[in-house]
Formats: structure tokens, C-alpha cells, sequence
């Protein structure tokens, strides 16, 4: 059999010299590519380190407060499931809160809010408000060693945001 691929192999180099050419011209053009595949335009780099909830630091800015407020609430509410304890939670959003609110032509597609005044005052006419959107949850806890309390947990936060199983990690310590 090795006779066979060599046979062909100097068949190949001898009479199909394009070929042969063309071969080497493809191969090196994809080393050169996957050489040159990190240059260009920047990739994203991935979520610095959260701080969870027991950490002191002050969430910076408003998305950093919602995911905080929403980790904590979450812990919470994990803490109640029998067998679950020491839960750490932390929630990546991929877009906060967004109010929207009547513009002056009366459609729900104002930025700004419509200031109306009554006799008891001014107050605002709001339209919608678009809750955030969760990109992912990482939960941590003892418990989690155990496969079922592991999959009630999972389950929990499913249900709680409303996310996808691939969106839910729960690790033990």
C-alpha cells in the first residue's frame, strides 16, 4: 500500500508539475491567513472578573447596579430551596432597564418623557418599560455538589429570569 502512495506521489511531481504548483500555492496562502487572522479588527474581550455579592466594591454603573441588585435578589430567593445554602450569584446583563415613553404624536417611540399638567400637578406619560435583558447567571454553592439540588437550582433561575438552560452555570465550591 505505501509502494502505492509513493508510486502515485512521484507520478504526481512529474507529470502534473501545475497541479503540484497550485497545491502549494493554496497551502501557503491559508498558513499566511491563519498567521494574519488575529490582526484587523479587535475582538471583544471577555467579561472582566464580576465582583459578587459579599464583595465591598460600588458598582460603577447603572447596568453594574441592575446585575447587583438582581445577583442579590436571586441569592435570596435561591437560599429558600430546601438544602441550599452559602449561595453566590452573579447575573451578566447585556442591556438594563429601558423606559420608553408617548411622544408628542402620541406613538411609543419618545426618548424623552411628555410632561402633562393637571390640577394636581405635572406628572409623566410613559408608554412601556422594557425590562434587561440577561446574558448569562453563575451560581455557587456547597449544595450544588448534589445533582438533584444542583438541577432544582438551575431550574430556579430559569424560571426566575426566564433564560435558556445554556445560560445558567451552577457550580459547587
Amino acid at each position: 500500500m505505501a509502494n502505492g502512495y509513493r508510486e502515485w506521489w512521484h507520478k504526481f511531481i512529474q507529470q502534473d508539475k501545475k497541479s503540484l504548483v497550485r497545491l502549494i500555492v493554496i497551502g501557503g496562502v491559508g498558513v499566511l491567513l491563519l498567521g494574519f487572522g488575529s490582526f484587523g479588527a479587535p475582538r471583544p474581550s471577555p467579561p472582566s472578573s464580576h465582583p459578587g455579592p459579599a464583595s465591598t466594591s460600588i458598582p460603577k454603573t447603572p447596568l453594574q447596579r441592575q446585575e447587583r441588585q438582581i445577583s442579590s435578589q436571586v441569592a435570596a430567593i435561591l437560599t429558600k430551596i430546601p438544602g441550599v445554602h452559602n449561595v453566590s450569584v452573579a447575573v451578566t446583563l447585556t442591556r438594563s432597564i429601558q423606559s420608553q415613553y408617548v411622544d408628542s404624536s402620541g406613538s411609543g417611540n419618545g426618548t424623552q418623557p411628555v410632561v402633562v399638567t393637571t390640577n394636581s400637578g405635572q406628572t409623566v406619560v410613559p408608554f412601556d418599560q422594557i425590562g434587561p435583558a440577561v446574558g448569562g447567571v453563575v451560581v455557587v454553592s456547597p449544595s450544588a455538589e448534589r445533582p438533584l439540588i444542583r438541577s432544582e437550582i438551575a431550574q430556579a433561575v430559569q424560571t426566575l429570569l426566564q433564560i435558556q438552560p445554556y445560560q445558567v452555570l451552577v457550580l459547587p465550591n
